[in-house]
């Protein structure tokens, strides 16, 4: 009787542990806990002091250039902060790091560039411009290609998901209507995109570029004081 109850439970055991590692492998699983990411979490009084930096020496230079060029005589508020919630932030990784198995290409970083919306109402495209006017960033992960770390978009080509450098003019060197005096271009120079002909990004092509979070003030009020 003991031996049929033990055949049994381990028949049991047999079964549970088919059926789990039947279970959609895709799931997705919080990463286990290792403490802050080692030297990069700062104090508060380093943010405070920071962030005193930045509008002792930047927000009065880009108030003072935006008054001077507003045709309505407006008066102009820098941003100080954009945000996104935990969730966008979180899909935003998945998003990414499924796009790039896809690809099979590994993740190297996520690089911000500071950047700022156009003074208009429609990009080219024909989209909204959120905030005219106003400081913002975007979000490029990059990837290792022929010895740089690189931000990358994604193509089908004959058939197979490749992830392609941005700026892929820049990495080959000098452009044909680059002259003689001119550096050669580089992930982080102006030269951000393949090219100006914006059909290079249309069709068929994949972005992983975060952006559009909301940017503040106005409205909202800032964690280090002067609510701007």
């Amino acid at each position: 009787m003991k031996t049929q109850t033990i055949q049994r439970l381990l028949l049991l055991s047999c079964i549970n542990l088919m059926f789990f590692s039947c279970q959609d492998p895709t799931t997705h699983t919080e990463p286990p806990y290792e403490g802050p990411p080692k030297d990069h979490i700062i104090s508060v009084d380093r943010a405070q002091e920071m962030y005193d930096a930045y509008s002792q020496r930047r927000v009065p230079i880009i108030k003072k250039y935006e008054d001077s060029i507003a045709a309505d005589g407006s008066n102009f508020t820098p941003t100080r902060y954009a945000e996104y919630d935990l969730e966008t932030i979180k899909q935003y990784i998945a998003y990414i790091e499924h796009e790039a198995k896809e690809a099979k290409v590994d993740i190297q970083t996520l690089r911000f560039y500071l950047s700022n919306y156009p003074d208009s109402d429609k990009f080219p495209n024909g989209d909204t411009v959120k905030y005219p006017k106003r400081n913002s960033f975007f979000v490029v992960p990059t990837m290792a290609y022929e010895g740089k770390n690189v931000g990358f978009y994604l193509e089908e080509i004959d058939g197979v998901y490749t992830a392609l450098p941005i700026n892929r003019n820049g990495l080959r060197g000098k452009d044909k209507n680059q002259t003689q005096d001119e550096p050669q271009g580089s992930v982080n120079e102006a030269g951000f995109f393949i090219s100006t002909n914006s059909a290079t990004l249309g069709s068929g092509t994949t972005s992983v570029i975060l952006n559009d979070g909301g940017v503040a003030p106005p409205p909202g009020t800032s964690d280090f004081g002067d609510n701007n």
